[in-house]
């Protein structure tokens, strides 16, 4: 009889678990992991079932796996997803050729260089959030990148769709299609000819680093299951070349105990016999984390209004003795193993009826039921045993545990939470409560546990200590916690070091230790803590090895958590103000979000020795305060001080540049938060840091300092919370505040060290400067007498230091000065008086910013808030420089506030428009007159009969030296941007050496005018052009040399110290390499440049004389033109240099516009020489139309330079013509050129005398010719009486107007 009842009972349940006729339909297997759609013919392809849907998504990650058969040359589409009301394509992916095309809202963007061979599997991932512009693709997880290419089928800018996915849309796999008469039509020439797998689509946007490590997970909202697809025209093929490995499942199943006794099965009874069940069916390579289980009865399924899975879409009457449990399972594989052979595995071992060995159970599980989901990580909340999760295909139902309170032990709730793709919605308390009495074994007692471990092997920190702490705890009496491996920045055991071998140069660990904290949860009741306690100690100091990895703990720390629950909590955020309600630790509590309330946002109690929450999870949600003057709505009170604060935080942490207005709205809410909140250190360093983002932008701060300083002091005034002394330190501003004993006070130091690199300064409180100081304070002994006076309840005197990193908050008003120093400041909070007149002075050394190694004036200050209309500057009064050296400044002031040094700063030039103007046009100017004295120089060079005399030759000798002064100036920012000492001080001697051979050559250049014009006989001098460049070349060398002998520090720049490798702008002069010594820079430059310029304008005078009184001797018919006259000066001017005398003149209120005529004449030099020495020459226009000219453009060579006769000489008659011209023998070998004058009767040398030859210098210049006679002997003799330049210089002014 008892055998028969057995099996009727064996009989029900397999009836139940498996007949569709009584039960429940039989349902294939849905997961399609391993296995992959054939896309062969060109109408082939797949699409979503009506009942799936896609909903509204605001951001998204879509991954699928495919591989080509062939190689893709024509068109093809992975998948389209289509709007449901515009005609466009709204998402997919497809390609052309050798790129990946992805289409994302109408807009088509392009991967160029793609290359998807055939016969390898590639994976394609694709990640959008609407709070960037671009998608991101992976293409086997390398981001690839792509650029935009609009269709017409754009995504109207109305519509807000464009900013999420718009939901209901049409999906198809394997190729484009549209919607024609709502249904769809595939588009031809767009099928893929190859195989897909694994397509998924979550609900939010993946990292980088997760699209690569997490690649082999399911998807949320869409699942490469069987059961969301139309299969029809596509076939499903096992694949195993595609493997995909993973160690984290959630298994789900539907299981029935049979109870032979004739008694119910309690839902915790089922957990222990599942439990025991599940570890002795799966094979050791799969360990267990949680399992959980509860029974699905008629009210479960009913009257919780839950649309169940397809596996229990009936609600059916079973037997009392024979259950029906839903079970919820975490497993890890180690090693992790493909997805389709876990699948199997758990299909295989699980669908076996399993006897428990007390001889009272037996367990069937449902075959069809099974299913094993590859997940991302496991859920931190506790799982009870009467908690599971079922899925179906459309839905997603999550069951969470809601403790209840300490009060009830003996009742467990059960909430179900329903979550759609656009909400969750919690269900009414009646029907989403299942009410279950709770067996007396379940207890409210919980431990923190704190151990080190010490591993052996190769191994994963976290999953090899959760496979240790569920093997090592007995299930059916504890469950582990939220466990959590600490970095080693955390742990605080000096052992925790991990030791590593090297193995052929690769490191490997050995023996590593490890530091976990987890949670422990007792599920027995009336249980001693104590005894609890020793007992989880002894478990966890068992030995433990699986074969391949060895592991033993010390310092096991156990402490019973007291505080279970997190209280209820208003949290105001930039996404609006959410209340949080008392919640018990472990668990999630979920608010509407303020802006969108179809969405939720959760907030995580996390349970430990201080149960608290968890920074709350806001992604659902959209910003309320979205920009900085979205504050201005936000009222600020005690309670939500610091949320402000944080709000501001975020709205900065992107702002580089903040405007006027938006620094009134920041600064008026820290005002707010200073006055009505109680300022605790935690708040304080919030503030300073606010303070600091904004002292960092590069905003206009003149207007605010004054209101920055008083935020920044009120903070101090007020903090509380602290003993003795507090430092609240940020990159740009530091504060400190120490409690004074005015009975025994002495003195109070405050020192500061920073090294201008981005990090935070380090305070010092009565330490003696050190090296690295830049701030140093010392207060004297007099202050006692201002300290205020206090009660025996009341907080003591206070003294408070600050520091300022940033001078661009203090800009000086003085005319020629700049702060050169950091600021720091001392007051004494609610002081009996006002600090001032110390009978001692306060001491302050400041460190320069920039060395003052030239020993500029110095002055010490300090800030006047009075100054400027209240906008606040420096003053000096009743503060005096003590002593000074080329990197610190020692001041003595009788009062206390904020101090600093100022740098006399007068050479500086103009205001900051004109000299940005003056710098482009100076360096435009070089740029342009380098180019055009080289070609001056290659003309002179390359041409020789242009060089043969000794003009040209000092000509060529001028050009390279402006030409030299040119580029060494062009590139000297960029040499000072270096930051090299020794690369600043060579260009800056260089600059320094090519000026003065610039001015030298102009000299020479009057020196040989003046030996042409005024000191004609007797001039002979030999080797004239080598004693010319050895002049013009050795005297500057020789001076430059004696500089660096005197005094090397005074080539340089200010900011040779700072080594900044960045190209600093043009206009910034202190960062140029250039003479630093004013007595170095007068004597060498300006003394040598007053000497040569005096002498050039002597010389240009005589010569001026000497022209007109040869013009004024000259007839009438050889008079030129006033033009032909300006052209010689200006020659004349250039070649002397005279317009570097403009440079004398440039100050009163004619400054700037000289200096712009300064910056014209002088940097457009070398163009004004090419275009009057050579461009307007005839016998340099004749030589390049001779040799660079073709055509009838060009010029056949004379075979004498003297044989180009003048055709303007030829073209006027004279009255008496002589009889024969002058002959003249040039000689090119000798140093001199020997010109002979005799009359028509005789042939008899009148004169001789051996001269340079000058005839270049006057090239521009149309001089007269002397006088000659109508007869031989009456010729000479009148030439003799009525002129007295030689006959030698005729000829040479003869050749000039030949030429």
């Amino acid at each position: 009889m008892i055998f028969h009842q057995k099996f009727l009972k064996t009989f029900v349940c397999l009836s139940l678990l498996s007949s569709s006729s009584l039960t429940v339909e039989r349902v294939p297997q849905l997961s399609l992991w391993g296995k992959v759609v054939d896309f062969r013919s060109g109408s082939s392809h797949w699409k979503l079932k009506p009942h799936v849907s896609i909903p509204a998504l605001q951001e998204f990650t879509v991954c699928l796996s495919l591989k080509f058969e062939v190689e893709a040359i024509s068109p093809w589409t992975a998948f389209m997803y289509r709007h449901p009301e515009a005609q466009y394509a709204e998402l997919g992916i497809g390609g052309e050729w050798d790129h990946v095309v992805v289409w994302l809202f109408g807009t088509r963007w392009t991967a160029p260089q793609v290359n998807l061979r055939p016969s390898q599997w590639y994976s394609l991932c694709l990640t959008w959030s609407h709070t960037k512009d671009t998608p991101a693709l992976y293409v086997n997880g390398n981001l690839v990148d792509m650029i935009a290419d609009p269709t017409v089928d754009t995504c109207p800018s109305s519509p807000p769709s464009c900013h999420k996915l718009a939901p209901n849309g049409t999906l198809t796999l394997g190729a484009a299609h549209q919607l024609n008469g709502g249904n769809i039509q595939v588009l031809p020439f767009t099928s893929m000819v190859g195989r897909v797998s694994l397509f998924r689509l979550w609900q939010r946007e993946r990292g980088r680093q997760e699209v690569a490590s997490v690649n082999c997970t399911e998807g949320d909202v869409l699942k490469w299951e069987s059961d969301i697809w139309d299969t029809q025209m596509a076939a499903v093929l096992l694949d195993p070349s595609l493997q995909c490995e993973w160690s984290f499942y959630e298994v789900r199943l539907i299981f029935a105990i049979i109870c032979y006794d004739g008694n119910n099965t309690e839902v915790y009874t089922a957990r222990d016999i599942a439990h025991q069940w599940l570890r002795e069916v799966l094979p050791d390579s799969i360990y267990l984390h949680r399992v959980s289980v509860f029974e699905a009865t008629r009210s479960g399924a009913k009257d919780s209004g839950v649309k169940t899975s397809h596996e229990d879409r009936q609600v059916r009457w079973v037997p009392p003795n024979i259950n029906r449990y839903h079970c919820l399972v975490h497993i890890s594989v180690i090693p992790c193993m493909d997805v389709a052979a876990v699948q199997h595995e758990m299909t295989v071992d699980l669908r076996s009826p399993y006897h428990h060995p007390g001889g009272q159970h037996q367990v069937l599980a449902k075959e069809s039921s099974i299913h094993t989901t590859p997940v991302e990580r496991f859920s931190s909340a506790t799982i009870s045993p009467e908690v599971a999760t079922v899925s179906s295909p459309d839905t997603t139902t999550k069951f969470t545990t809601t403790a209840s309170p300490p009060t009830s032990p003996r009742t467990t709730t059960l909430t179900t939470t329903r979550t759609s793709d656009t909400s969750t919605t919690s269900t009414s308390a009646s029907a989403a409560t299942i009410t279950t009495a709770r067996p007396s074994t379940i207890s409210e007692l919980y431990f923190e546990v704190k151990v080190n471990v010490s591993i052996t092997g190769n191994y994963d920190p976290e999953r090899t200590l959760s496979t240790w702490l569920v093997s090592c705890l007995p299930g059916d009496m504890m469950t582990v916690l939220d466990l959590q491996v600490l970095p080693r920045a955390q742990r605080n055991h000096p052992r925790l070091q991990s030791n590593l071998t090297s193995s052929d140069g690769v490191f490997i660990y050995r023996v590593s230790r490890e530091s976990c904290i987890f949670q422990v949860q007792v599920m027995m009741s009336h249980s001693d803590t104590q005894e609890m306690e020793e007992l989880i100690r002894h478990l966890l100091s068992l030995p433990y090895d699986n074969g391949s990895i060895t592991l033993e703990t010390q310092d096991i720390k156990i402490s019973r958590i007291l505080i279970l629950k997190c209280n209820a909590e208003t949290h105001h955020t930039r996404k609006g103000l959410f209340r949080w309600p008392a919640t018990s630790g472990g668990e999630n509590a979920t608010c509407p979000c303020p802006k969108n309330p179809r969405h939720n946002a959760t907030r995580h109690c996390k349970l430990c020795l201080s149960t608290h929450w968890m920074a709350p999870d806001l992604e659902a949600c959209s910003f309320v305060v979205e920009t900085i003057p979205d504050l201005d709505h936000v009222e600020v009170t005690d309670d939500n001080a610091l949320h402000v604060v944080e709000m501001i935080e975020g709205l900065l942490r992107n702002h580089t540049t903040i405007n006027y207005q938006e620094l009134v709205t920041v600064l008026n809410k820290l005002q707010d938060i200073v006055n009505v909140s109680v300022i605790t250190p935690y708040l304080g360093q919030a503030l300073i840091n606010i303070i600091s983002d904004i002292l960092e932008s590069d905003s206009d701060l003149l207007p605010f300092t004054n209101t920055i300083l008083n935020i920044t002091e009120a903070v101090g005034d007020r903090m509380v919370g602290y003993e003795g002394s507090s430092s609240l330190v940020a990159p740009a501003i530091a504060i400190s505040v120490v409690d004074i004993d005015p009975a025994k006070f002495v003195t109070l130091t405050f020192g500061v060290s920073s090294d201008r690199a981005g990090t935070k300064p380090e305070i010092f409180i009565n330490s003696f400067p050190f090296n690295g100081t830049v701030a140093f304070i010392s207060l004297p002994s007099v202050l006692q007498h201002s300290f205020p006076q206090v009660g025996l309840h009341q907080s003591p005197p206070r003294v408070q230091f600050q520091f300022y990193s940033i001078p661009m908050l203090f800009k000086s008003s003085l005319t020629g000065q700049t702060l050169n120093s950091f600021v720091v400041s001392a007051s004494v909070t609610n002081a009996s008086s006002p600090i001032k007149d110390l009978d001692e002075d306060a001491k302050v050394t400041l460190h320069h910013l920039i060395p003052n190694t030239l020993n500029k004036d110095v002055q010490c200050v300090y800030w006047n808030f009075n100054k400027n209309d209240g906008q606040g500057g420096w003053d000096d009064q009743g503060c005096r420089k003590y002593n000074s050296s080329p990197d610190y400044t020692t001041c003595l002031c009788d009062h206390l506030t904020h101090f600093g040094v100022l740098l006399d700063v007068s050479r500086t030039p103009v205001d900051a428009a004109d000299e940005q103007i003056l710098t482009i046009v100076t360096y435009v100017g070089c740029g342009v007159s380098s180019l055009f004295l080289g070609i001056t120089v290659v003309t002179y060079t390359v041409f020789e009969k242009l060089r043969r005399d000794y003009p040209s030759q000092i000509l060529i000798n001028l050009c390279l030296a402006l030409l030299g002064l040119n580029l060494v100036f062009l590139v000297n920012s960029w040499l000072s941007s270096w930051g090299l000492y020794a690369l600043c001080v060579a260009a800056a001697a260089a600059l320094h050496y090519f000026l003065l051979a610039s001015f030298t050559w102009m000299g020479l250049e009057a020196v040989n005018m003046y030996f042409a014009l005024v000191k004609v006989f007797n001039v002979y001098v030999p080797s004239y052009i080598l004693k010319f460049c050895a002049l013009g070349w050795g005297l500057p060398l020789m001076i430059c040399i004696l500089v660096l002998i005197v005094n090397r520090e005074a080539y340089g720049s200010h900011l040779y110290t700072d080594a900044q490798h960045s190209l600093e702008t043009l206009d910034d002069s202190d960062n140029f390499c250039w003479l630093q010594d004013d007595v170095t820079f007068y004597v060498s430059v300006v003394a040598y440049a007053v000497l040569v310029f005096l002498f050039n304008t002597g010389v240009f005078v005589v010569v001026l004389i000497q022209i007109r009184h040869m013009r004024v001797n000259s007839p009438a018919g050889t008079r030129r033109g006033l033009m032909h006259d300006l052209k010689g000066v200006a020659s004349l001017t250039l070649l002397l240099g005279l317009t570097w005398t403009v440079g004398f003149f440039t100050w009163g209120p004619a400054r700037v516009a000289l200096l712009y005529l300064f910056s014209g004449l002088n940097t457009l030099q070398g163009l004004l020489i090419f275009l009057f020495h050579c461009l307007m020459k005839e016998n340099v226009r004749k030589q390049w139309r001779i040799h660079l000219c073709f055509g009838r453009f060009r010029l056949e060579e004379h075979s004498e330079w003297s044989n180009s006769a003048s055709a303007g000489a030829a073209a006027k008659p004279r009255l008496n013509p002589p009889r024969a011209s002058l002959p003249s023998v040039h000689s090119v070998k000798s140093s001199s050129t020997e010109s002979t004058s005799a009359s028509s009767d005789s042939s008899q040398r009148d004169s001789s005398c051996k001269r340079p030859n000058l005839g270049l210098f006057v090239t521009s210049l149309v001089l007269p010719r002397a006088q000659r006679g109508p007869t031989a002997t009456g010729a000479l003799s009148s030439q003799r009486d009525t002129n007295q330049t030689p006959g030698w210089r005729n000829h040479s002014l003869d050749r000039q107007e030949q030429r």
